[in-house]
C-alpha cells in the first residue's frame, strides 16, 4: 500500500515539484495550496507524514503543524517543514512545536526523499 503524503505549500510551481518527486517514488500525495485547505483534507483522511511550508496567507505552517500535532488520532502524523525561512528562530519554533524535521528550500530531491523516506 502507497504511503500518503499531506503537502501544503501557497507556491504552486513549489507544491507541483514536491507532488512530482513524491510520485515518482511511489507515494500517494494530497496537495493543498493553504493551511486551511490542509486542515480540510485532515478532516477527510489521515495521512502518513505532512509536508509543510511556513509562510502561507490565513493560517501559517506554524499553524498547522500546532493543529496536527493537537489532533486526536489513532497515530502521531510527522510534519516535514519545507522553508525558505531557516533561521534560527524558525527551527527552534518549528522543533518546539514537534516538527520532525526541517528542510530548507530549495532542497534537492534526493535530500528530500532520504529525509520522507527517514521519517516513514
Amino acid at each position: 500500500m502507497k504511503k500518503k503524503i499531506l503537502v501544503v505549500d501557497d507556491t504552486l510551481h513549489v507544491l507541483e515539484e514536491v507532488r512530482d518527486i513524491l510520485e515518482m517514488e511511489n507515494f500517494e500525495v494530497i496537495a493543498a495550496t493553504n493551511a486551511i485547505e490542509g486542515m480540510l483534507k485532515l478532516s477527510k483522511e489521515t495521512p502518513d507524514l505532512v509536508i509543510t511550508d511556513l509562510r502561507m496567507p490565513g493560517l501559517t505552517g506554524f499553524d498547522l503543524l500546532g493543529r496536527v500535532k493537537s489532533m486526536d488520532l489513532d497515530k502521531e502524523i510527522p510534519v516535514i517543514v519545507l522553508s525558505a525561512n531557516a533561521d534560527k528562530e524558525n527551527i527552534k519554533k518549528a522543533i518546539s512545536l514537534k516538527a520532525s524535521h526541517y528542510l530548507k528550500k530549495p532542497c534537492s530531491a534526493d535530500e528530500l526523499i532520504e529525509t520522507v523516506r527517514t521519517i516513514i
